[in-house]
């Protein structure tokens, strides 16, 4: 009977290490943030107030050498800022080679997620400095994957 019993106890034991064996390999750290770099810019007829494609032949950064878009007609763009900075002048040409420009600005927060995850760029307080389009309204002052837009542009 005592044999029974510490097999029984062996048994035990051997189960709960192999439990907190796996217990303990188990990574609970969350590494995923909601924080974009991107301005998501929705263009809208000025008459109806509808959102409508707008074609451009490019559109980059004042800063950049890289073209964001060529040759496209969308309703929503994805427009990244510079993460350096704290405003970006995008360049939006124009199918007859005239250029309209957006100017935007924001303040950058390095945050902390965890030790193993590193640090996360926040953009907060989005703002319109200047754009040569008919208007443009800012409606999310942060930048984040959660937004169906950040700023309105209508023409």
């Amino acid at each position: 009977m005592l044999d029974g019993y510490l097999r029984y106890i062996y048994k035990l034991t051997f189960y709960f290490l192999i439990c907190l064996y796996v217990l303990a390999a188990c990574d609970t750290t969350d590494c995923i943030t909601f924080n974009t770099r991107f301005v998501i810019v929705d263009f809208l007829d000025s008459a109806t107030g509808d959102s409508k494609s707008r074609q451009f032949d490019l559109i980059s950064a004042q800063e950049s050498q890289v073209i964001f878009y060529s040759d496209t007609s969308l309703n929503t763009y994805y427009l990244p800022v510079n993460t350096e900075l704290e405003q970006t002048v995008f360049l939006f040409l124009n199918p007859d080679q005239t250029i309209d420009t957006l100017e935007v600005s924001y303040d950058k927060t390095e945050t902390l997620i965890s030790k193993d995850c590193g640090y996360d760029l926040e953009f907060k307080n989005l703002g319109i400095i200047q754009t040569t389009f008919d208007s443009a309204v800012s409606l999310e002052n942060e930048l984040s994957r959660l937004n169906e837009e950040n700023i309105k542009i209508f023409f």
